[in-house]
């Protein structure tokens, strides 16, 4: 990766448009999400396994209502029969308007349903029968914590290919990363021989403490970078990542966003949602939306 002087006009253009990751639990906390982010800005809603359906749509609902993009995820091996699928996506696009989910499978080791995995959601026909018109799915650039790297990328291009079949439009979103080299690395030799021009939203840990992003990262497979870090000790390793880890891996891959048309920013916010959209909105230049704006 060559090293590139970036300004701060690059630096916002590189993070305008940036998306977010959010659970149910952040809709109850959070009063108005104008308050945090720009109108329109896809805010993703996790699933997390005590999350109910009735959660996951009544966050979608509010988000939308507020102005902002739900993106809810549908993991695969959680999705007990297709007439669940059809009741909870009905629901979604009902009552939240929703036209776009992040598909992933889930971590269930045994399918709970028909669905052992995201390419198989996607050949169900029913996203696209009922009126969802994008998905996302998910990279995992820098390691996954059960399959290799040869057969990560293989089920990337699976899935890429599902959707299209789907005649679904797609993108990949990463798992957070850790390092840019890495990152530009793998872009360049793995995603655009498998991509055919879907836009890649490169994952980001939002503003969480470093001793907290080294558990995470770990349990999520990260497994190069964590070592790294390791070998240099906790107390390097907390000043390579944590708080000042947002801005310096933002800086890191503006290049490449800067360079390549699809490519943006996703950020996890790990249950610090206010502060990391603070974050990004100052550096990408754009405001919080006020309350009673339309999208």
């Amino acid at each position: 990766m060559t090293t590139t002087t970036l300004s701060s006009a690059d630096l916002s253009s590189a993070v305008r448009g940036f998306s977010i990751e959010s659970v149910p639990q952040d809709a109850d906390r959070i009063e108005d999400f104008r308050d945090h982010v720009p109108a329109g800005t896809r805010v993703y809603i996790a699933w997390p396994p005590k999350a109910t359906p009735e959660a996951m749509v009544a966050a979608a609902r509010k988000i939308r209502e507020q102005g902002m993009v739900p993106v809810p995820h549908i993991a695969a091996r959680r999705v007990p029969s297709e007439d669940f699928l059809r009741a909870f996506l009905t629901d979604l696009i009902d009552q939240a308007q929703v036209t776009e989910v992040l598909v992933i499978g889930g971590d269930p080791a045994t399918a709970e349903g028909p669905y052992p995995d995201t390419a198989s959601l996607l050949r169900s026909g029913v996203l696209g029968e009922l009126g969802i018109e994008k998905v996302g799915v998910a990279a995992h650039p820098e390691g996954h914590p059960v399959m290799s790297e040869e057969l990560s990328r293989e089920v990337l291009a699976r899935n890429l290919a599902a959707a299209r079949e789907g005649g679904l439009s797609v993108e990949a979103v990463s798992q957070f990363v850790l390092d840019p080299q890495a990152i530009d690395s793998w872009h360049e030799t793995v995603y655009t021989s498998v991509a055919d021009g879907a836009p890649l939203q490169i994952g980001i840990p939002g503003l969480v403490s470093g001793t907290r992003l080294l558990k995470i990262a770990n349990a999520c497979g990260i497994g190069e970078s964590i070592g790294l870090l390791r070998k240099n000790g906790l107390r390097i390793a907390k000043t390579a990542i944590g708080n000042s880890s947002t801005q310096t891996l933002v800086e890191g891959l503006a290049p490449l966003a800067s360079r390549t048309d699809d490519v943006g920013f996703h950020f996890y916010t790990f249950g610090n949602f206010e502060q990391t959209a603070a974050w990004a909105c100052e550096v990408a230049g754009t405001p919080a939306a006020s309350p009673g704006a339309t999208a």
